[in-house]
């Protein structure tokens, strides 16, 4: 089927030119209104498909797209409607307050189904059947589209050839100065099922919402804070963690070899890894070659806090999650597994000198008697001591790695800062 939703420049300008002047008229075609109901978000839930139920209900049309199609011009058409290939089926619908008003508040209309008999194979008795199935279809969405009939597809009206003038085929007349356009429509109104409002033996009645005006969603969704980044330490944003596979779930029937963090972000790897390159497994996930622990929350640098005598991180190997049966000598490094995130700690080694000395044996980070966390400070000088580049920066990119040195994935907004202005 023709893909309408998009046009070429020439064939949008006839097509609005064409509608504003129909607009205008002092004696337009018939307004024709349709309505959509999207269940496929409901379908997804209950695993079954639009297409089962309508051969139980009898209906013969195809439906397998999940949206339901209707019109309520029934005094017009007192049949099935076409409109861009689709076919809209007549029902006693009842649509109100879609009017916006200059209040500042979204318009909430509502839309109202007739009650009749459960028989008949229509679209409307394959929408009872699925209310009856959900309970409810609260938050389906719903679309409204309208036209006039002089731009309804040409199969609407038998033997409407090219230059047909006005004739009545059946009960449906040929609209006067009948030119199919099924670019020709007014702009969709697109609202969900937000509750049921009305309920009784005669009519069953819905309001609908904009999807701006949600209950519980707060905008912006992301804050603009000027001096504190808003990532994740080592999670999604941060990047900041190496493309070595785990085995997660361990012991469990859901046990699995994967890159956490990639799982979690349920990417297979980072946008931008570069294709004409030979990469090793881990260096394709786009992650860094290595991202050791570097300072903490204060931006202190650990290998200062370990009295500057340990071995260098930098050359360290990662020794993997904690182990309670090993012992971790000064400088050591393991991570704890959180929500597919790594959160590393130092060991500051056995604590006493000689027969005296407790080992770190066992002991469970993030015990700070034997361990310094792994934490940023969420500021730029905690990211350029991460990514920063030259020898500032401790993190080793790798061939694939999309985010290079000096390239700072900081999830602030330094320019947001009220800055003074000299007069």
């Amino acid at each position: 089927m023709p893909d309408y939703t998009t046009a070429d420049s020439e064939r949008a300008k006839s097509s609005i030119k064409s509608l504003n002047f129909e607009l205008t008229n002092l004696t337009p075609s018939a307004m024709v209104t349709m309505f959509e109901i999207d269940l496929n978000k409901l379908l997804e839930t209950k695993e079954i498909t639009l297409g089962e139920d309508a051969a139980q209900v009898g209906f013969p049309g195809d439906v397998n797209d999940g949206i339901l199609r209707f019109h309520n011009n029934i005094k017009v058409f007192n049949s099935f409607i076409i409109w861009q290939g689709y076919e809209y089926y007549p029902a006693p619908i009842i649509a109100e307050g879609f009017e916006a008003t200059t209040k500042g508040t979204l318009p909430r209309p509502t839309l109202s189904l007739a009650s009749q008999s459960q028989t008949g194979i229509d679209q409307l008795a394959l929408l009872r059947n699925e209310i009856r199935k959900f309970g409810d279809i609260i938050g389906a969405k719903v679309t409204r589209r309208r036209t006039f009939a002089k731009y309804l597809d040409r199969r609407n009206f038998v033997g409407a050839g090219a230059g047909a003038t006005f004739k009545n085929i059946g009960n449906i007349p040929i609209p006067q100065g009948y030119e199919p356009d099924p670019y020709a429509e007014l702009p969709k109104d697109v609202y969900f099922i937000e509750r049921k409002d009305t309920e009784n033996k005669s009519i069953l009645s819905y309001e609908l919402s904009s999807v701006l005006d949600l209950e519980g969603t707060k905008l912006p969704k992301r804050m603009i804070v000027a001096d504190k980044c808003v990532w994740q330490y080592r999670g999604l944003g941060c990047w900041y963690q190496d493309g070595k596979s785990d085995i997660i779930n361990a012991g469990t029937a859901e046990e699995k070899t994967v890159v956490p963090l990639l799982e979690k972000a349920e990417l297979a790897s980072l946008p931008g890894v570069p294709s004409n390159l030979t990469l090793q497994p881990s260096e394709a996930t786009g992650l860094p070659k290595q991202a050791v622990p570097v300072a903490n929350d204060k931006d202190e640098r650990i290998s200062t806090l370990l009295g500057g005598t340990g071995p260098a991180l930098a050359v360290k190997d990662d020794l993997g999650l904690w182990d309670k049966s090993t012992t971790y000598e000064k400088g050591d490094y393991c991570y704890l597994l959180k929500e597919n995130i790594k959160y590393y700690f130092v060991s500051k080694g056995a604590i006493g000198e000689g027969a005296a000395a407790i080992p770190n044996l066992g002991k469970v980070p993030p015990n700070s008697e034997f361990w310094i966390a792994d934490e940023c400070s969420k500021s730029l000088t905690g990211c350029r001591m991460r990514w920063g580049a030259g020898t500032v920066g401790k993190v080793e990119p790798g061939a694939g790695c999309p985010i290079q040195k000096g390239e700072l994935p900081y999830g602030g907004f330094p320019a947001a800062n009220k800055m003074s202005r000299q007069q």
